[in-house]
């Protein structure tokens, strides 16, 4: 599975809306400007997420973004789906019918199961997770 680069935007605009602790809305403009994000790019991932329920924005001179739920309630998952859509990690597991040797492929089923095991692990791994990792990186390959 590939990050797309409108993926790893959408997830960066989360973050910083997260981590906004000013006491209002964070406007686009400056999430584009903090997370180096062209802002028409910004704009239009910012207005995807508010249609999918994963933030609220308030129109007007004070107004800006704001999580919809706490950073604990969402899933990386749900902001992945918004960039790109359901993370697959093969062809095979899109379409039916793609492959000739579909009936008796044992790598198709491996990869099913590839694609159950990355949809539960992002739907388990919350935001706010995502951003205490930045501090603790758990997920460091390092040792």
């Amino acid at each position: 599975m590939l990050i797309t680069r409108r993926t790893d935007y959408a997830i960066r605009i989360m973050r910083t809306i997260a981590e906004n602790d000013s006491g209002r809305p964070i406007s686009v403009r400056e999430i584009a400007e903090r997370d180096t994000i062209p802002y028409q790019f910004a704009r239009r991932i910012t207005y995807d997420l508010a249609n999918e329920g994963l933030v609220k924005v308030t129109r007007g001179a004070r107004g800006g973004a704001d999580l919809a739920r706490p950073a604990e309630e969402i899933s990386l998952l749900e902001v992945i789906v918004v960039g790109q859509g359901k993370p697959i990690c093969s062809r095979c597991s899109l379409e039916d019918e793609w492959c000739e040797n579909e009936a008796s492929c044992s790598v198709k089923t491996a990869l099913e199961d590839l694609d159950v095991y990355v949809n539960e692990y992002l739907s388990n791994l919350m935001l706010s997770q995502v951003i205490r990792a930045i501090e603790d990186r758990p997920y460091s390959t390092d040792n």
